[in-house]
């Protein structure tokens, strides 16, 4: 039995049962406002610029603007969205997709898979820019192709490195060699948009856990693909502790 589950398809009765504008969904501006301009929408049902998300990301962006001209601390907000990156970790299943990876435009197009180890790799590139990618099962490489993509970094000479996870001279691909060497911007947490930086602050503010960090901040409870790298940052910031203290 072969079952397949694409996509989302909001619900969107009552909301052109109240008069509001509705196509695929409800459709919302760059303040999350309907045509109503009483009433706003976000998530899953809202259809802003021509598109739905069916993620968690998108949704708390928007919440974090909606909330921004509700409540009047930034009645100039505007909602633009980023280039989404899913992650997907169920038994046996390891899957990242980014961007557009379907194909048929301009630029390379390269491809990697392994049945007896069950990996798959599909990458996108344009002007030395990861442009899409599929990543399924083990990939030693899965954290630096989404933060290329994330970043718009260009991608480096040797493109094995990406599809295999081992450069040239078989060393692992790793985006950082530690925790230390990636910027407080680096966006550690794709559901949640949670940076090195919150969970940095949030561990110094007491939260000296793993579990504790993701209660502050909301880290790995999307997908759970980024728990073991906030598991790592919080080791690291451990670590650097302890050696302050022996000194």
């Amino acid at each position: 039995l072969l079952v397949l589950s694409c996509g989302v398809r909001p619900d969107t009765a009552l909301a052109q049962a109240a008069g509001l504008t509705v196509r695929r969904g409800v459709v919302v501006d760059d303040r999350l406002r309907t045509n109503d301009r009483r009433v706003s929408a976000l998530g899953d049902c809202a259809e802003h610029d021509g598109a739905i998300t069916g993620l968690v990301a998108p949704a708390w962006a928007q919440a974090r603007v909606l909330a921004d001209v509700l409540t009047g601390t930034d009645p100039l907000a505007r909602y633009r969205p980023r280039p989404v990156v899913t992650r997907l970790k169920a038994a046996g299943i390891d899957l990242a997709a980014m961007g557009d990876a379907a194909g048929g435009g301009p630029g390379e197009e390269l491809t990697f898979a392994d049945p007896a180890r069950g990996t798959y790799a599909r990458l996108r590139i344009h002007d030395e820019r990861l442009i899409g990618a599929i990543l399924l099962g083990d990939n030693p490489s899965v954290g630096t192709v989404i933060q290329l993509f994330d970043r718009g970094h260009p991608v480096p000479a040797d493109r094995r490195a990406l599809l295999l996870g081992r450069a040239l001279g078989g060393a692992v691909a790793a985006p950082s060699a530690s925790p230390a060497l990636m910027p407080d911007a680096a966006v550690v947490c794709q559901c949640n948009t949670v940076t090195k930086g919150a969970l940095v602050r949030c561990w110094r503010s007491g939260a000296r856990t793993v579990d504790a960090v993701v209660a502050g901040t909301r880290a790995g409870t999307g997908c759970g693909g980024c728990r073991d790298a906030v598991g790592g940052i919080v080791d690291w910031l451990s670590e650097a502790e302890s050696v302050e203290v022996t000194r």
